[in-house]
């Protein structure tokens, strides 16, 4: 179990929070402040990567050609082989828990040329809908405690905690649970 608070007091930019035993699953930290160069647009061949925004505000690149910003609690998904960036053009530090598959980036793009709009759909999700689960190819989100916790972590959302052991845990409303898909 890991207090993500005290990630987010300290000084950390970056820290590998987990990774699975084939090392194709991971979830980073990240703190991006509004001088920093963020994380440019790029994208993945051969995996994904979906940010949690745990405080601040993201904004989000999203292919050629637009922008969306994402707040405290929101989810947004990096698909395989759709551009994507990071970026914290606000005053407070952003903290963003980023869930990756297979990390090989080919082609990084200048976020610089992009036009900021405020776009919701399937790529910015606000809040896990109640009994529901949200999927990808490779990781899905939920609300509800999954019958089989083995590639499981769960994410108190309220408290900022996470917890990667592969037991149940009492359910609630403010956890989030996140499944990575294994391919053999």
């Amino acid at each position: 179990m890991i207090d993500l608070k005290n990630i987010m007091k300290s000084d950390i930019k970056f820290k590998k929070i987990w990774e699975s035993s084939c090392k194709n699953h991971r979830v980073l930290y990240f703190q991006i402040n509004k001088e920093d160069e963020g994380i440019d647009a790029h994208f993945h061949p051969l995996g994904e990567d979906h940010a949690l925004i745990l405080e601040g505000e993201l904004t989000y690149d999203i292919s050629f050609e637009e922008q969306i910003v994402a707040k405290k609690n929101n989810l947004v998904f990096g698909w395989t082989n759709y551009v994507h960036g990071y970026h914290n053009y606000s005053e407070k530090p952003l903290h963003i828990l980023v869930f990756a598959t297979p990390e090989n980036n080919l082609s990084v793009y200048n976020q610089r040329e992009l036009p900021v709009k405020n776009i919701t759909n399937i790529r910015l999700i606000e809040k896990l809908p109640t009994k529901e689960e949200i999927s990808s190819t490779r990781v899905m989100f939920s609300s509800t405690p999954p019958s089989d916790f083995s590639n499981c972590l769960t994410l108190d959302l309220e408290n900022q905690i996470i917890n990667f052991n592969p037991c149940k845990v009492e359910s609630s409303n403010d956890n989030a649970y996140i499944t990575f898909k294994l391919h053999k």
